[in-house]
């Protein structure tokens, strides 16, 4: 009796830690506030029509060519803290050899988090790069990830990140529905999109809008984003404004191939031809941008799509788009550059 009145003691106290643990977590859950201005300027005219974009998902300077990670079926959790600055110096060593862009969409910047040693990649890369403006949005604040349980992901605050060399009007953050419940919803994305903007010649906006969409997902969150995505920029376009959409969407666009590489662990999805109004163009270049994380890369043995490209209103044309190929070397993704027309 003695023996199963400590047993039953035992889990008592485990079932109260528990508890206790994702009470905490309930209280601590990030709410990304639907809408929220982080910068405001006046005066700031744009007077070219022509200009280059890069986007790229820099995987927080952890997930370089020798990375698997355990999320998607490999086996490690985080690189050396070693490694994780020598890919983030190769990051900005790459950002600022690209010179001739005039705005740029990161994705995945940490600002503090276990998993990138609590550096703040924001600082490093805005230091890195003078010549423009740089500002972050949160979106994903987790004050606890337990995941691996062998050697927990720990704190996470990651960003959005966009750089200028021209002084934005307005730059707003603006949240995706979550559908995902407690306690999982305290463990992942907040996932969001910054919308800038700046006044025209003509009397209208440009809107540049940096994305990163859902991943685990089974779609249903991904279209419920695109959902949200496509009421704002069609508002936007009715009204004369101008929009080009860049980032890691975590979907191929709608010309790509139906026979895409799946996994147990990462569903991708294929935007719908008819989802967004026919006149709107997809921009993509035809260089994978993404490989995935079973394993570490080797070239032509790695599952690889494409999920960093642009979308863009009727009245914006594409000159070029280049998908760098650095072979995944410092991050999971390929860096996209493009440049556009707008048809003032």
């Amino acid at each position: 009796m003695k023996f199963l009145r400590r047993i039953l003691i035992v889990m008592l106290i485990v079932i109260l830690l528990i508890s206790v643990f994702f009470t905490i977590l309930f209280f601590m859950d990030f709410k990304s506030p639907k809408e929220r201005i982080i910068a405001q300027n006046d005066c700031c005219m744009l007077n070219d029509s022509i200009f280059n974009i890069l986007t790229w998902n820099i995987g927080y300077a952890g997930l370089d060519a020798s990375m698997d990670f355990f999320y998607e079926g490999g086996k490690q959790s985080r690189q050396s803290k070693e490694k994780t600055c020598e890919n983030l110096q190769k990051i900005c060593d790459f950002i600022q050899s690209n010179d001739t862009v005039d705005f740029i969409l990161l994705q995945e910047v940490d600002i503090d988090s276990k998993r990138s040693y609590n550096i703040n990649e924001f600082h490093v890369i805005q230091t890195a790069i003078p010549a423009f403006s740089s500002y972050f949005s949160i979106n994903y604040n987790a004050a606890f990830v337990p995941s691996p349980i062998t050697n927990p992901t720990g704190k996470i605050l990651s960003s959005l990140v966009f750089c200028t060399k021209n002084e934005v009007c307005n730059l707003t953050h603006f949240a995706y529905p979550n559908t995902m419940k407690l306690p999982l919803r305290a463990f992942l994305y907040d996932r969001c999109f910054m919308v800038a903007r700046y006044d025209l010649k003509n009397g209208k906006q440009l809107l540049i809008i940096n994305t990163h969409n859902s991943a685990f997902d089974s779609g249903e969150q991904r279209l419920e984003e695109l959902n949200l995505l496509k009421q704002f920029v069609t508002a936007e376009y009715n009204m004369g404004n101008y929009v080009i959409v860049g980032g890691d969407w975590n979907q191929t666009p709608p010309s790509y191939s139906d026979d895409m590489p799946m996994t147990e662990h990462f569903t991708v999805i294929k935007i719908p031809y008819d989802f967004f109004p026919s006149d709107w163009h997809w921009f993509a270049g035809n260089i994978p941008t993404n490989r995935y994380l079973d394993k570490p890369y080797t070239e032509g043995q790695n599952s690889t799509v494409i999920i960093d490209f642009f979308l863009a209103s009727p009245n914006v044309e594409w000159e070029n788009i280049n998908v760098v190929d650095l072979k995944f070397a410092h991050s999971d993704h390929n860096p996209v550059i493009a440049q556009f027309r707008l048809n003032l």
